[in-house]
């Protein structure tokens, strides 16, 4: 069987999406949701606000693709965001908040 990850385009609440995000840099992984630093990759919730992460974002995905694989394998139920789309879309929301 020859499976590949590729990006499929689902909507989503950034909000949902922020409170369960774990976003992996090139070493260590902070929380989306209070911005909690040098958290391990297998980090199941965050130490400091409790928050369980449902969905990872890798800053670099290119670099990390052992490791997306290796945690679709461990994790079968976490669910991957594209880093870019995430940071639009919090972008978006804070300009929108801003200008009310």
């Amino acid at each position: 069987m020859n499976q590949k990850f590729i990006r499929v385009y689902k909507k989503f609440d950034i909000n949902e999406v922020k409170q369960h995000l774990l976003i992996y840099g090139d070493l260590s992984a902070q929380c989306a949701n209070c911005q909690a630093m040098d958290l391990k990759l297998d980090t199941a919730a965050c130490p400091k606000c409790k928050a369980e992460f449902k969905y990872i974002a890798f800053r670099n995905v290119r670099n990390h693709l052992p490791k997306l694989q290796k945690m679709n394998e461990t994790k079968p139920g976490i669910q991957f965001v594209d880093f870019d789309d995430y940071s639009r879309s919090i972008g978006e929301l804070k300009a929108r908040d801003f200008l009310k």
